[in-house]
Parts: C-alpha cells; sequence; structure tokens
C-alpha cells in the first residue's frame, strides 16, 4: 500500500505594513478620547482655587468624601474602574462567540467607535450650571458609560494583535506600530482648553468643552474607524 505523503500547507501571509498602520490607527483614536479622561476629569471636576478664580464652575459638591476615605470624583472613577473589571470579561465573551461575516471584533469596533466619542465628550457637559447632586449623578451615569464604551472597543481591539500578528515577528511589528500612535495622543491634552481666544470669548467651562467636542470628531470619523472600515 503507497501512502499519499501529506499536502503542505500553504504559509500565511503577513499582514501588509499599510494595514499595519491603519490598525495601529485605531489606538491613536482611543488614545486621545481616553486622554481626555485620564487628564482633565479631576482638572474639570475638582479645580483648584486659582482655577475657580478664572472662571471655573464648581459643578459637583467639594470637600466632601464616600465612606470617608475619596472624594466624589474619585469615588466616581474607583467605582468605574470596579465596574469595568467585570465588564471586560462578558465583552471579551461576547467578541469570542461573534459570528459576524466581517469577523468576530470588526462589529465591536465599528458600533463602539460612536458611543465612546459621544460619551467622552458628554461627561464634560453636566446639566447644571452650578454645583449641585443632579452633576453628580450625570457624571456618575457618563463615567460608567465611559468605560463600558472603551471595554468594547479596546478588548477586541487587543485581541485582534495577536490574531494579525502570525507569528512574534509580525506582532513586534504590530505592537511597534501601534506605540508610535501612542505617543503623539498624550501630549496633545497638554494645554488643552488653555487657549486665550478661546477663554476670551466662550469663558473657561465653555472653551474647555468645545476643545474636547472638537476632538471627539477626529479621533471617531479619521482614526477610530478606520480598522473596521
Amino acid at each position: 500500500m503507497q501512502v499519499q505523503p501529506c499536502a503542505q500547507q500553504k504559509p500565511v501571509k503577513s499582514l501588509p505594513m499599510p494595514k499595519v498602520w491603519a490598525f495601529a490607527v485605531g489606538q491613536f483614536g482611543w488614545a486621545l478620547l481616553s486622554g481626555i479622561i485620564s487628564n482633565w476629569l479631576v482638572y474639570f471636576y475638582q479645580p483648584d482655587s486659582e482655577t475657580i478664580s478664572q472662571g471655573q464652575t464648581v459643578f459637583v459638591p467639594q470637600g466632601l468624601a464616600v465612606l470617608g476615605v475619596v472624594t466624589v470624583v474619585g469615588g466616581i472613577t474607583a467605582f468605574a474602574r470596579f465596574f469595568d473589571a467585570f465588564v471586560d470579561p462578558a465583552v471579551a465573551s461576547l467578541s469570542d462567540r461573534c459570528t459576524s461575516k466581517s469577523g468576530r471584533r470588526m462589529p465591536f469596533l465599528k458600533f463602539a467607535a460612536l458611543p465612546l466619542a459621544l460619551v467622552t465628550v458628554l461627561v464634560f457637559w453636566s446639566p447644571i450650571n452650578d454645583t449641585s447632586w443632579i452633576n453628580g449623578a450625570f457624571l456618575f451615569a457618563t463615567v460608567i458609560g465611559y468605560y463600558i464604551a472603551l471595554t468594547f472597543y479596546c478588548t477586541p481591539y487587543n485581541a485582534l494583535i495577536a490574531e494579525l500578528g502570525h507569528d512574534s515577528k509580525q506582532q513586534l511589528t504590530i505592537s511597534t506600530a501601534i506605540s508610535f500612535t501612542w505617543v503623539p495622543a498624550p501630549p496633545l491634552h497638554r494645554g488643552t482648553g488653555d487657549l486665550g481666544w478661546f477663554r476670551a470669548g466662550l469663558g473657561a467651562v465653555n472653551a474647555i468643552r468645545l476643545t474636547f467636542t472638537d476632538h471627539g470628531r477626529p479621533s471617531l470619523f479619521v482614526c477610530m474607524l478606520v480598522p473596521p472600515l
């Protein structure tokens, strides 16, 4: 009996560099949005005396503590991160079980981009233009929404790194490209809202809001939607 030789599997092609960079652009989009929250949330909602003297409104009660440990803003952020610890594995499971024709990850990137950009901007649009617990409740809801939307985008996005890079060399190439698109995002937030001509015409609060609203547009349409589209 003659044994037939096993058919050799075709080698998996590496992802072309233009597509590697297209994937990495998505990192810049969500890094830009996450930088807004990490760099400006406390500045906006827990202003110091100098910032208040420059026209910043105090939107949530100050000097209070949750369980005698953290401030209102800190408590909301801590709870949101704790809540995210349960959302992350749930989103990962949903993504793993996704049977979309466009793949397990891309539908999440496509449909999470808009909510993430919108809720990031909404965090800074308190409904009451004065100190109020209503603003505190609004902040709680929007920060929770931000972390949920971020998880729906980032968890599938990070899973794609291993799936697009079929060997260690390709994964290193993708990780390097991502690091290059991450680097420019944080510096863009330094000085945001401090533009004199914005402050002169709109005031401190609206200057920050307008700038963040403007940031939400390119990070969504130009960056975050590049990988899935």
